[in-house]
């Protein structure tokens, strides 16, 4: 029998970056006219973030708005073990692309994930969403 496979991830906000991570939960919450998770909502982020592409993704990484999100705050949320899988892909196509020096680390991708959330469109969201659901009724 396999067990549905779920880890903790710690996002280090700022008071800035958790108002944005709020914000956007928030945001999920109402377009899918319920309560959700915190890990859904980082869940949907990362798979939004894998449909950008490389050199949008390396511009997106050296915008000083996204240093504004890192903080001290610790915040941790439970979330499938696909968002690890999806966050490796992405830093692995980023150093094959040759277009980054210093390979990011994982909470710099997850903050820009919630960055690059704000900015999506609702009916992106929805179907990222339903797609976060499909896993999760899979398991």
């Amino acid at each position: 029998m396999t067990g549905h496979r779920s880890r903790t991830y710690r996002l280090r906000l700022s008071e800035e970056g958790t108002d944005l991570f709020l914000a956007q939960h928030h945001r999920l919450a109402r377009i899918a006219r319920g309560f959700i998770p915190y890990g859904a909502t980082l869940g949907v982020a990362v798979m939004l973030m894998e449909k950008v592409e490389t050199d949008e993704l390396v511009a997106e990484l050296t915008m000083p708005s996204l240093k504004r999100l890192a903080g001290k705050c610790e915040h941790f949320v439970g979330a499938t073990a696909a968002i690890n899988d999806a966050t490796g892909a992405i830093v692995n196509r980023l150093a094959e692309s040759d277009l980054i020096g210093v390979r990011p680390s994982v909470g710099a991708l997850h903050n820009l994930a919630i960055m690059l959330m704000e900015s999506s469109e609702d009916h992106e969201l929805a179907k990222a969403w339903q797609r976060v659901q499909a896993g999760i009724a899979k398991k």
